[in-house]
């Protein structure tokens, strides 16, 4: 039997039972929705879907979520949202005032896609004063997820490591389901909760949860129950994808896959600054010097003499990312607050004025976006010896 989420919601319910419906009919194709339906809540303990539901609005009505997001102009939850998302406290704070419900409302995302709380929009801007200031007006440390991809507040905190703000978490009782103890390294509470039968219904980003382990144990106990190691979530990464770009914290578990026969890309390797078998896979393909992935991998994670030995082999100072934003690794420098990478790359000849295909920006607009929008004061310097660059 599968547990609810704290709180959990119809839209919840009614988008799993959809997608439970497609997994459904690839073994019974005459299976209707009201089949899934009934999977799923029996699947959490109750003999139909109307009982259920009735269970979810009772929720609803004890906890005073009948009037939360619904009763609320979405002008007003979006300007809400994007004043925390800038840092603008003292607006923040009167807007709360004047509507307390503000605090766990649902909306548009300020800056990227997905319906987050104000609580999410904090911790990712590590804006802890804002974040005190939600949790003190009645902010749920447990969120209401299922519109921003599933990610919990105490999830987002461990993302960004955050250990103040996890502990706050911790400390008002957030829930540690199996992603959060994946998350935190808690390696006793993963095997208990493993041993009960606990699993996620649904994977945020939708891929494999082997991308949220962050230790061997839980790496080997999550392979040996069959987890996936090639599915690719939303964003095209795969587990030993995604576990890089943890960065040092992530080196031991790329290398741990591997062991256990899992390949790696070379990106892989230059985010984890893997020059040794770099030069071995040069060796063996020189286009591999070359790959824009490569280079942007290191240029991501800082790995200066990386870059530069890169560039000597002929990698393109003016890679572009595949996506469709196809920025440059100067843009990507530039959002980071890098500017010793900044520099670099403009010595080696990167060229300040190409702009992103999705919002026509210079690596010098990133920066001074990211002033705001990531909260890092390191881009304002960015931002100025672009802009100087540029002009001249």
């Amino acid at each position: 039997m599968s547990s609810l989420p704290p709180r959990p919601s119809l839209e919840w319910l009614r988008k799993t039972a959809k997608e439970r419906l497609v997994e459904l009919r690839r073994t019974a194709p005459e299976a209707r929705l009201a089949d899934a339906q009934r999977l799923l809540a029996r699947e959490h303990g109750f003999s139909s879907w109307r009982r259920l539901k009735a269970h979810v609005d009772a929720q609803a009505v004890d906890h005073g979520d009948a009037a939360a997001p619904e009763a609320i102009d979405e002008p007003l939850v979006d300007a809400f949202l994007e004043a925390v998302g800038v840092g603008r406290i003292d607006e923040v704070r009167a807007m709360l005032t004047a509507t307390p419900a503000l605090v766990r409302a649902v909306g548009p995302h300020p800056f990227w896609g997905g319906r987050p709380q104000a609580l999410h929009v904090a911790i990712e801007g590590r804006r802890r004063d804002l974040f005190d200031l939600l949790l003190e007006r009645g902010a749920d440390v447990d969120g209401v997820n299922d519109g921003y991809d599933h990610w919990s507040p105490l999830m987002l905190a461990i993302q960004r490591d955050d250990p103040g703000m996890r502990e706050a978490l911790l400390d008002r009782g957030a829930r540690v389901g199996l992603l959060e103890a994946l998350m935190l390294g808690d390696d006793t509470r993963v095997g208990a909760l493993l041993a009960s039968g606990e699993r996620p219904t649904i994977t945020p980003n939708g891929g494999s949860i082997l991308a949220f382990a962050r230790t061997p144990f839980a790496l080997d106990r999550l392979l040996e129950l069959g987890a996936p190691v090639e599915l690719r979530d939303r964003w095209g990464s795969a587990p030993i994808d995604a576990l890089s770009r943890l960065g040092r914290r992530g080196e031991a578990l790329v290398r741990h896959l591997v062991e256990r026969g899992v390949e790696a890309a070379p990106k892989e390797y230059a985010r984890m600054n893997d020059r040794a078998t770099l030069e071995a896979r040069i060796a063996a393909d020189p286009s591999i010097a070359r790959s824009d992935a490569v280079l942007l991998a290191a240029v991501d994670f800082g790995h200066r003499e990386l870059v530069a030995w890169l560039l000597d082999r002929g990698a393109d100072v003016n890679a572009r990312v595949e996506g469709p934003s196809r920025q440059t690794a100067l843009h990507s420098a530039a959002w980071n607050g890098d500017l010793g990478m900044v520099r670099l790359l403009v010595d080696r000849g990167a060229d300040v004025t190409l702009r992103d295909a999705h919002y026509q920006g210079t690596p010098a607009g990133w920066a001074a976006t990211a002033v705001e929008v990531t909260n890092n004061p390191r881009c304002a310097e960015v931002a100025a010896f672009l802009a100087a660059r540029d002009s001249g």
